[in-house]
């Protein structure tokens, strides 16, 4: 009797706990209340905006929270802004602000601004929120910014991969459309002395092939990546411009500097001609003045460029402008066409053989510029600057060389 009555109880307790098991389930996970996403915003019009920028957003509903993680800080007016920006030492830091002050921002400079919420799972999310968190204190926030290899995209870019176990590189080695300089030169076409200032300053270093993965220091290219790696969830447009569409190549303007150099090198050459006495004494006197200061102006202007790109190839960290090729077309040494172009303008015969040699020696390392191409070390595109330089140091070469002939006939 005990024995059953034991087994009933038994049988009663199973029943009951089984019922128990199926009646109740376990409660599901409370859901994530984290959101990230990538802010692209477009290009500006300042200088230091042309390229756009990027952004991390992180929203934490369950705190009403929207914090922006902003890689592109720096102090505009700092006084040490020129200087250790030139030798390649400026930091910048990573800050943080508000949605709604950042998207006021963005807003009153007329510039786009587009989220794309990634498509991260829970441990994800979390592991990059505490990184974020980490990087933005005082000790952890700065770093040395460089355009092309460190930058408030590349920054981006590198978290998320690594965030993702390598989901954006996987889908990042193929070959780049265009070079670090195309880039440049489509994304600053708008302003001409920026887009010629960085054409100019810049060495082979950033004419070599790269790939879809070094082209995310741009942060449209950026945007572009991760929705091709599958990380985008949704996109939301939340401040549109109204600016023109961004240049899809570089501008082709290498007829136009060879036309422009052409032109000038043919007012040189007539200066010299003119000069040389085949005209009135008070024309002839009118043209070598002219000539003269123009020779002046041209050694000073080139002379100068050359000098600049030396400093920054010896004593800046700036590898990019190492290696510059324009040295050979904007040679230091055309400093030295100052004194004596200015002993022509003042009809001083000893000038007249030197501004010759001078300006002959400039036009032979300008065409030693152009042959060295067949080179594979001289690959940099200067063709711009080739173009422009050449017919005019020529033209600067034959007045020199129309004086040097009949420095007799130009004494006062």
């Amino acid at each position: 009797m005990r024995a059953l009555l034991t087994a009933v109880c038994a049988l009663c307790i199973a029943v009951l706990a089984s019922t128990t098991v199926h009646a109740d389930p376990p409660e599901s996970p409370a859901p994530d209340s984290l959101e990230i996403s990538l802010l692209t915003f477009g290009p500006g019009a300042h200088p230091f905006s042309k390229f756009g920028h990027s952004g991390l957003l992180l929203e934490d509903r369950a705190n009403g929270t929207a914090d922006v993680y902003n890689y592109g800080t720096f102090a505009f007016d700092s006084i040490g802004l020129i200087p250790k920006f030139l030798l390649g030492k400026y930091r910048y830091w990573l800050s943080v602000q508000s949605l709604d002050r950042t998207v006021a921002t963005y807003s009153s400079e007329n510039r786009s601004v587009v989220a794309e919420r990634l498509r991260l799972d829970a441990a994800q999310k979390r592991s990059l929120a505490a990184y974020l968190a980490w990087n933005a204190r005082d000790e952890n926030k700065y770093y040395v910014f460089d355009y092309y290899r460190d930058n408030c995209a590349t920054r981006i870019r590198d978290r998320i991969d690594r965030t993702t176990g390598g989901a954006l590189a996987r889908v990042s080695t193929a070959p780049a459309d265009m070079t670090w300089r195309q880039h440049t030169s489509r994304l600053t076409a708008d302003d001409l002395p920026v887009h010629l200032g960085l054409y100019v300053a810049m060495g082979n270093v950033i004419d070599r092939p790269i790939t879809q993965w070094e082209e995310m220091f741009v942060p449209a290219k950026l945007a572009e990546g991760i929705a091709r790696a599958g990380l985008v969830d949704r996109e939301t447009v939340l401040v549109r411009d109204r600016r023109p569409p961004v240049r899809t190549a570089p501008p082709a303007w290498t007829g136009r500097a060879f036309a422009l150099g052409a032109a000038l090198g043919i007012a040189l050459a007539t200066l010299g001609s003119v000069a040389r006495g085949g005209a009135a004494a008070r024309v002839g006197a009118a043209a070598r003045v002219a000539l003269g200061l123009s020779l002046a102006t041209l050694g000073l202007a080139f002379g100068l460029l050359g000098s600049f790109f030396v400093f920054l190839w010896l004593f800046t960290n700036h590898e990019v402008a190492h290696h510059n090729e324009n040295i050979l077309t904007c040679p230091p040494f055309a400093l030295l066409l100052i004194a004596p172009a200015l002993g022509l303008a003042r009809a001083r015969p000893g000038a007249y053989a030197r501004v010759a040699l001078v300006a002959a020696a400039c036009l032979a390392f300008a065409a030693l510029g152009l042959l060295l191409k067949i080179v594979p070390l001289f690959s940099q595109d200067n063709r711009l600057v080739l173009a422009f330089a050449l017919p005019l140091w020529t033209g600067a070469a034959a007045a020199g060389y129309s004086i040097a002939r009949t420095r007799a006939s130009l004494r006062p």
